[in-house]
């Protein structure tokens, strides 16, 4: 186990990515008061008053909506690790994720700075928006909500045991790297578990999807059931870290299913939904997916 976590250590990395917004969102203590009491409640816990500061800001929703596709490319490109928020990157993926990161931050930042540009007339609005709500204390600087927008990537080296600089005692120092070896053996599984889990849940997706329903009539889908496989097909020839030959022949036999497939011939073709139904259902009987769900 120790050469394959070495031979992970040299094929990916880690990388951390840190987005932070202003949600517009504060909790409203002096309404939750009001409230509670109206209601006759003996405890002012009783319920929660939170309230939108910037109510119906197309602005600040767009960067909402932006930062939680950056982080879905980043999951997409990445494998779990540990909960710190670190996830494995393989090296073959480098250049693509920096590129795609990249882009991603260009345009998180002329987003937030639309929002900054108009933020003064966006406090005016909600001061008429809010009404007795608003209270102007509650909205900083323009150069105070600034800093609360941040778009950081962070990469590093895969740490082994090997790293470990103790000046401690030989018997010590090798358990604490056998216990550290015994880690990474946990996180280099669970991230290729992940990469399984993928498949598994792409393939019981078509696999329901193009079943008959209960009628005998075709089930709706969406083109993105079609082309969410078919992506993942190309990311698990790199997200393999462990170089595993199951896994390499369970993508073959996904790509094999997926190739030259479009969305619009599947739903209209019966041959062609046959066909495929087909090729999903051999695929999810040649392996061992580390499930009990009923396929």
């Amino acid at each position: 186990m120790t050469q394959l976590i070495a031979g992970v250590a040299r094929s990916a990395m880690l990388v951390t990515l840190n987005i932070s917004t202003d949600s517009g969102r504060k909790q409203d203590r002096r309404t939750q008061d009001e409230v509670t009491t109206a209601k006759g409640s003996g405890s002012t816990r009783a319920a929660s008053v939170y309230k939108n500061l910037f109510a119906d800001c197309a602005e600040l929703d767009a960067i909402t909506k932006f930062q939680a596709r950056a982080r879905m490319r980043h999951y997409q490109m990445t494998l779990p690790w540990d909960d710190m928020g670190a996830r494995l990157l393989p090296t073959a993926s480098f250049m693509e994720y920096t590129d795609d990161m990249r882009k991603y931050q260009e345009e998180f930042d002329r987003l937030v700075d639309v929002f900054l540009d108009k933020y003064d007339t966006l406090v005016a609005a909600a001061a008429f928006k809010l009404g007795t709500l608003f209270d102007r204390t509650e909205y900083p600087e323009r150069s105070t909500i600034a800093r609360r927008f941040k778009f950081e990537l962070t990469h590093i080296p895969l740490p082994t045991a090997g790293d470990f600089r103790l000046d401690i005692e030989s018997e010590v120092q090798n358990k604490l790297m056998r216990d550290y070896d015994a880690r990474l053996q946990t996180q280099v599984s669970a991230a290729q578990q992940d990469a399984w889990t993928r498949v598994y849940d792409v393939l019981s997706r078509l696999k329901d999807r193009l079943t008959l329903d209960e009628n005998g009539k075709r089930k709706t889908f969406h083109d993105t059931t079609v082309t969410n496989a078919q992506e993942l097909c190309n990311a698990l020839t790199q997200l393999n870290i462990t170089k595993d030959p199951a896994l390499e022949k369970a993508r073959q036999q996904l790509e094999d299913a997926m190739v030259g497939i479009d969305p619009k011939e599947l739903r209209k073709e019966e041959s062609v939904r046959l066909m495929t139904l087909q090729k999903v259902s051999a695929t999810l009987d040649a392996f061992d997916w580390g499930t009990d769900d009923d396929i």
